[in-house]
């Protein structure tokens, strides 16, 4: 029997880009000073994530005026680290320290390198990120030395990133984004103070949630007592600074990451594998059938709703992303069309295929391996399946016409 689908799809929905299981709560752990907690920019992160469905809980260890410097040897936060099992810690060094100002940056990698080894003797799968401030604005005429700072934190985070093999979240390029644009105090109470205001601290908060669960924060309805207009104005620059510069920020350069995609083609699906620094892979179609292979395709027998998973894995922590696609409606296309005549079915020994016009054929396993293959243009078709084991397999033509049968 032919099996057809409708032109149309469901775009699919992105349910997970960061843990290593789809529902059990995620905890995050900021460490900082002063710029990571005013406004709560954890709890407001916290809340964009929750509202996107993420299931996050977040704890702050955060010390006015505090960098590497002092968390390196500050026990209370050593004692976080030991108790709680994190699936992500996001390390904001000082002030000065990020601009390489109060000390070398490679001073500063040092401090970083203990503070990561400490929080991977506990929590090894954690995903550690280098929380990029934003510097405030000098006054209403320095600009130029807003920018200026602002590059030289840049460069001083991403040497640090390199070296500590870190991938870090570009809060500082999303405030830079607006004040290239627009020279005014949206994202501070006032010049010459780099604390951000609320603006500011959900700015970032947004830019966060993008660079740690790498999709769009659009579309969220938290807004953290910002107003609506201005948090979704903060959406579009988290969105555009953070997703298509990924290897600028080194996202996915260093840490596991799991990803695909996939192109449909009737009731098979030909999917490509977009992880980072795995050992192995899983996937999982959706209707019980697995594979370990790099880039497999599947035939579905089924239309409706399928949840694909795919399991990136390294050094014993994994890393699952799930993808949803709508099939719609597989019909069967009986012989009265007069298309093609496949007989008998179930088959045991011979399989006979008839066609209106002349066609090549294969025969795909349900895992999407090929059983069967003839380029040979021929309407009539006479195959041994003696040897299959048995179950379903599938005629496909050179059109990517595709028949069922069943090996009996």
């Amino acid at each position: 029997m032919k099996l057809k689908l409708p032109i149309f799809l469901i775009p699919f929905l992105l349910l997970s880009a960061i843990g290593f299981s789809q529902n059990p709560q995620k905890n995050i752990l900021f460490v900082g000073n002063s710029i990571t907690y005013f406004n709560d920019m954890p709890i407001l992160f916290r809340d964009i994530a929750n509202n996107k469905g993420k299931n996050v809980a977040t704890q702050m260890h955060t010390v006015g005026g505090a960098g590497f410097v002092n968390h390196v040897t500050d026990s209370n936060l050593y004692n976080l680290f030991r108790n709680t099992v994190w699936d992500a810690v996001v390390l904001q060094p000082g002030s000065g320290e990020s601009a390489g100002a109060s000390w070398p940056v490679n001073t500063t990698i040092e401090r970083g390198q203990k503070l990561i080894d400490s929080i991977k003797k506990y929590s090894p799968c954690a995903k550690v990120f280098l929380y990029e401030i934003p510097y405030g604005v000098p006054s209403e005429t320095t600009y130029d030395t807003y920018q200026s700072v602002q590059t030289q934190i840049k460069d001083s985070i991403t040497k640090m990133a390199d070296n500590l093999h870190l991938p870090l979240v570009p809060a500082g390029e999303s405030a830079r984004m607006h004040y290239t644009v627009q020279q005014d105090l949206l994202l501070h109470g006032s010049y010459n103070d780099i604390h951000p205001n609320l603006n500011g601290s959900y700015l970032i908060a947004s830019t966060m949630f993008a660079a740690i669960f790498q999709e769009p924060v659009t579309g969220t309805t938290s807004y953290g007592g910002v107003i609506q207009a201005t948090a979704e104005y903060f959406h579009s620059i988290a969105d555009q600074v953070v997703l298509p510069n990924k290897p600028q920020w080194r996202i996915n350069t260093y840490n596991l990451h799991s990803g695909f995609n996939y192109v449909v083609n009737g009731n098979s699906i030909s999917f490509t594998n977009t992880s980072n620094n795995y050992t192995s892979l899983l996937w999982d179609f959706g209707d019980g059938i697995t594979s370990i292979q790099q880039n497999p395709t599947h035939i579905y027998t089924s239309g409706g709703i399928k949840i694909i998973k795919l399991k990136a894995i390294r050094n014993g922590c994994e890393e699952i992303i799930e993808k949803q696609i709508d099939l719609g409606t597989l019909s069967t296309i009986g012989f009265e069309q007069n298309d093609a005549r496949l007989y008998p079915n179930p088959a045991h020994s011979v399989l006979n295929f008839e066609t209106l016009s002349p066609t090549s054929i294969k025969i795909i396993s349900t895992l999407g391996q090929e059983i069967f293959r003839s380029d040979e243009q021929k309407n009539n078709w006479q195959i041994n399946v003696s040897t299959l084991q048995s179950g379903i397999y599938f005629v496909v033509t050179e059109s990517q016409s595709v028949y069922k049968f069943i090996k009996s």
